[in-house]
């Protein structure tokens, strides 16, 4: 890089033989501007901002050590020379305290100020090369703090899952990765709903999935007086709320409560899925992670005898445990006796308490439950075959009814089953066999009042808070078709009533029931009614 020169002498002759008789080149020098006074010489200074200044000490207006002074103080890296007299002793002295670089006295010499501008340039040479290092050095260390700062999550992440784990010394780890607190609080985030896909490709969209919850909970955190490091257990989402002053646990409670209620409407408005999530008690040590693991599991398990509620606190009332063991073998014979002898109405009514019973007697067994709920049905099953002798008659083997069992996920959705399965065989004795349960009743009721919606199996199961897997099992049982068919059934037959009234216009039609494009519409009514709607309206005209 050449350095900008700028010579300032009241006699012209000096100022010339300066600039022309000088190899600026071979120094590595432009000389960019020249002043034949200290006034002129300023406003070159300013304007121009030159690495290096040979001036002379003594001229009208300002002098050279005025101009120094102003090139110390504005631009202190550059180099100031000044040209002076023996006489000049006194001002000499004044431009050393000013920090001028170097002085020529007259008469000027070429070689010796060339020289001088020599050491000059190497000096701003060197002054450069450490700036640049230093700027480099700077740069490395912010890019080093950036990269230390970006991994701290992801360190705080391991240190959670290792101390999960049962990881041992790792509370030195804790203070260096400045996890400060006083309380805190496990929370599990459990999906409903898992990714269709499987494999590696699975895996990578549940991944990222789970980090855009975990970014979400922390941008809701932002305006809270807690924060949270986010974990993965299995496929559970793990949230370790902090605390960084004690509070009383009934204000932690309505402060996650608070948190919870938000991040699952977050996730549903979002990401479209449902969420549940299991909360821990009050701890104080992160080394008592894994009891809180634990108890938030034990807490989670319970939400299949507690489907209604999406928010699961591990302080929840012991009413199921309170009742006690008792013998269920009674209850067992009691149901029985009402299959034999009782209406399906009376059998159904009566199935909600005998279902509260079993929930007594499990204290929170899954497993018993489940157990229970297959010797209910196979008891029904094999009443049915005791009247009929049919054993295929009810169109399902007993693997199929243990595996639906199984498969259930919910109290709420084994109520829903058992009040289909058991209703199904006594209508089928009692020969009201195309009468729907009250389950499949009420979905079909909800299509028919949302058929201007946008609704699908999801939402519907959701509302029903029912699983999407079982609500389309049932519905196919009862109705012989899928959830997308019952729904377009629904919405033509609407469509056929509207169509009849001649305010309506064909093309409005559509959308009145659903249906945002015509043509969509067009093609669903056609499959059905072997028509088109223009065709119908017409024909309903006529008749």
């Amino acid at each position: 890089m050449t350095y900008k020169v700028v010579v300032i002498d009241d006699k012209p002759f000096i100022r010339q033989a300066i600039v022309q008789t000088i190899d600026w080149d071979k120094l590595n020098c432009t000389v960019v501007g020249q002043a034949e006074d200290g006034i002129e010489g300023k406003r070159l200074i300013q304007e121009l901002q030159p690495d290096i200044l040979v001036s002379d000490i003594k001229m009208p207006g300002l002098s050279g050590l005025d101009l120094a002074e102003l090139i110390g103080t504005d631009y202190p890296m550059s180099k100031t020379i000044l040209i002076t007299g023996y006489q000049d002793f006194e001002y000499a002295k004044r431009a050393v305290r000013l920090g001028v670089f170097d002085f020529i006295v007259k008469p000027i010499n070429n070689e010796e100020l060339s020289n001088v501008i020599r050491r000059a340039v190497s000096e701003l040479d060197n002054r450069r090369t450490e700036h640049e290092n230093n700027a480099k050095i700077t740069t490395a260390f912010v890019e080093l703090e950036k990269q230390h700062t970006s991994s701290i999550p992801s360190l705080r992440s391991k240190l959670i899952g290792d101390l999960i784990a049962g990881t041992d010394n790792v509370q030195e780890q804790v203070s260096n990765l400045e996890i400060l607190f006083s309380r805190y609080v496990l929370h599990i985030v459990r999906t409903k709903e898992k990714p269709a896909a499987a494999g590696t490709s699975g895996t990578k969209l549940r991944k990222q999935m789970q980090l855009r919850l975990a970014e979400q909970a922390h941008e809701l955190t932002n305006k809270r007086d807690f924060y949270l490091i986010e974990s993965l257990q299995s496929d559970d989402l793990i949230f370790v709320c902090l605390f960084p002053k004690a509070l009383p646990q009934r204000e932690i409670r309505m402060k996650l409560q608070s948190f919870c209620s938000e991040f699952i409407q977050e996730a549903s408005s979002k990401e479209n899925i449902s969420c549940t999530i299991a909360v821990s008690s009050v701890y104080k040590s992160l080394l008592e992670l894994p009891e809180a693991f634990r108890e938030a599991t034990a807490t989670m398990d319970s939400s299949f005898f507690r489907a209604e509620e999406s928010v699961l606190f591990s302080d929840h009332g012991q009413q199921t445990k309170e009742m006690g063991k008792f013998s269920i073998i009674q209850d067992l014979e009691q149901f029985n006796e009402m299959l034999e002898h009782k209406s399906s109405e009376e059998v159904i009514g009566h199935l909600e308490r005998f279902l509260e019973q079993i929930t007594a007697y499990s204290e929170g067994n899954i497993l018993v439950v489940k157990g229970l709920l297959s010797e209910v049905c196979l008891a029904a099953a094999r009443h049915y075959f005791r009247v009929t002798g049919d054993e295929f008659g009810l169109g399902k083997s007993v693997d199929q009814i243990l595996e639906e069992v199984y498969r259930l996920s919910s109290m709420k959705e084994a109520s829903a089953y058992l009040g289909s399965f058991i209703g199904h065989i006594k209508r089928k004795l009692e020969g009201g066999d195309k009468v729907y349960s009250l389950v499949v009743k009420k979905v079909v009721d909800y299509i028919n009042s949302h058929l201007a919606d946008s609704i699908n199996l999801t939402s519907t199961a959701d509302h029903f808070g029912l699983s999407p897997s079982y609500l389309s099992r049932l519905l196919r049982t009862e109705t012989g078709i899928n959830f997308v068919d019952l729904v377009s059934k629904a919405r033509i037959e609407a469509a056929k009533r509207l169509l009849m009234d001649p305010k309506n216009k064909v093309n409005e039609v559509g959308e009145m029931v659903g249906y945002k494009e015509y043509a969509y519409f067009y093609q669903v009514f056609k499959r059905l009614e072997g028509q088109s709607p223009k065709e119908y309206k017409n024909r309903s005209k006529e008749n």
